[in-house]
C-alpha cells in the first residue's frame, strides 16, 4: 500500500499535480520486505515509470546525492513517473560511511535486486492508475548488471541505459586480468591465479551470508562473480545505451565494456548503443562540470527518445558506436 511522505517543498521547480517520494512496501516471495520509493502523477494522467538502479553499497536510495536524481519537475523533458526500490537492510537515507548491516550482507545479491524490482513492477501493474505500461532503466555499476537482466527478462521495458557495469567479463576475469593478478604486475601469476581460484571455489561452494571476502559477503560475491551479459544480451531486441568511461580500471575495466561491444557486433545485435566517455573514471565525478550535465541530460534524453548529437555529449573515444534507433521503443 502506497503512503505520502514529506515532500521537499525546497525544491521550487517540483510540479504540484506530482506526488513525490511515496512510499510502498511489497512483500518478496521468501517474505522479505521491499520498500519503495515513487513519484508520480496526482491525477491519472497516463506517464511511463523510469526506474533508477544505483550500484553496490549499503547507502540508501534517498541519501543526499541520489534523492534529486532525475527527479521530474519544470524545466525537465516531457513526463514520466520515477521509482526507486530500496536495498535489503538499508534505511532510505543511509549515506556512505555506514557500517552496513548483518539484514544487508545476508540478502544482498544480484539476483535479489532482479527479482526484487521485478516483484515491485509487477505489484505497481495492479495498482498503478496513472502508469502507461512503459518501463525505462537507468542504471549504474552493480545497478547496470541488474539492469541488464530486467531488460532481458521483462518485455515491458522499452529503453535502457546501461552504465558502467562491464558485462563482456565475468568479475572473476576482473580480479584474474586487471586486479588481482593483472599479467604485467605479476611475478607469479599462475600462483596468483590458483589463490584466487581457491578463494572463488569457497565462495561457491559456501557462499555464507555471515562469512565476508573483499569486504561483503560470500553470498554477495557469489552472485558476481560469475555474471557474464553478452549471451543474454546477444538476443536482446530493446533499444540500450551502455555507458562506461575510457579511464575506469579499479571498478570496472573498460577492457569488459569493449569486449561486450564486440560480442554484440559479432552476434549482430544493432539494438545498442555505445557511448565510451573521454577521460571518464567510474563515474563523471571527475569531469568538468559542463560535461557532467551534458552526460546526464543526454542519457535522459536518449531514454526520452531525443536525438541526441555529438555535440551535446561529453567527448567519446573512437570505441563508441553510435546508431540512430527507431522512435517508439523497441527496434524491430
Amino acid at each position: 500500500m502506497l503512503m505520502l511522505s514529506a515532500q521537499d517543498d525546497a525544491a521550487a521547480n517540483l510540479y504540484d499535480d506530482f506526488i513525490y517520494e511515496a512510499r510502498g512496501t511489497v512483500a518478496a516471495i521468501d517474505e522479505r520486505p521491499i520498500q519503495f520509493y515513487l513519484d508520480h502523477p496526482a491525477d491519472g494522467e497516463k506517464v511511463p515509470l523510469l526506474v533508477l538502479i544505483d550500484g553496490s553499497g549499503c547507502v540508501g536510495q534517498l541519501r543526499p546525492r541520489n534523492r534529486t536524481d532525475y527527479r521530474r519537475g519544470r524545466g525537465m523533458p516531457a513526463r514520466y513517473a520515477r521509482l526507486m526500490v530500496e536495498k535489503p537492510g538499508v534505511e532510505p537515507e543511509d549515506d556512505w560511511g555506514q557500517p552496513c548491516t548483518e539484514e544487508f550482507h545476508a540478502n544482498y545479491s544480484i539476483t535479489n535486486r532482479v527479482t526484487d524490482h521485478l516483484c515491485v513492477l509487477q505489484h505497481l501493474r495492479g495498482q498503478a492508475d496513472w502508469w502507461n505500461g512503459d518501463v525505462l532503466i537507468w542504471s549504474w555499476s552493480d545497478g547496470g548488471d541488474i539492469g541488464s537482466q530486467i531488460v532481458v527478462y521483462d518485455p515491458t521495458v522499452t529503453r535502457a541505459v546501461l552504465g558502467a557495469m562491464g558485462g563482456g567479463y565475468t568479475m572473476a576475469e576482473h580480479f584474474e586480468n586487471f586486479w588481482a593478478c593483472p599479467p604485467q604486475d605479476t611475478d607469479d601469476r599462475d600462483a596468483c591465479i590458483e589463490d584466487l581460484a581457491k578463494d572463488f571455489k569457497t565462495i561457491h561452494d559456501n557462499p555464507s551470508r555471515i562469512e565476508h571476502w573483499n569486504g561483503e559477503s560470500r553470498f554477495t560475491w557469489d552472485s558476481r562473480l560469475k555474471s557474464r551479459l553478452s549471451a543474454p544480451l546477444a538476443d536482446n531486441r530493446t533499444p540500450i545505451l551502455i555507458v562506461h568511461g575510457e579511464l575506469d580500471q579499479p571498478n570496472t575495466p573498460v577492457e569488459s565494456a569493449r569486449k561486450l561491444v564486440d560480442d554484440l557486433k559479432a552476434a549482430g545485435n544493432e539494438a545498442f548503443t555505445y557511448w565510451e566517455v573521454a577521460g571518464m573514471e567510474h563515474g563523471w565525478g571527475n569531469l568538468a562540470k559542463p560535461d557532467q550535465a551534458k552526460l546526464r541530460l543526454s542519457m535522459l534524453g536518449w531514454l526520452l527518445g531525443q536525438d541526441i548529437g555529438l555535440d551535446e555529449l561529453p567527448p567519446l573515444t573512437d570505441h563508441s558506436v553510435i546508431r540512430a534507433l527507431p522512435d517508439g521503443g523497441k527496434s524491430d
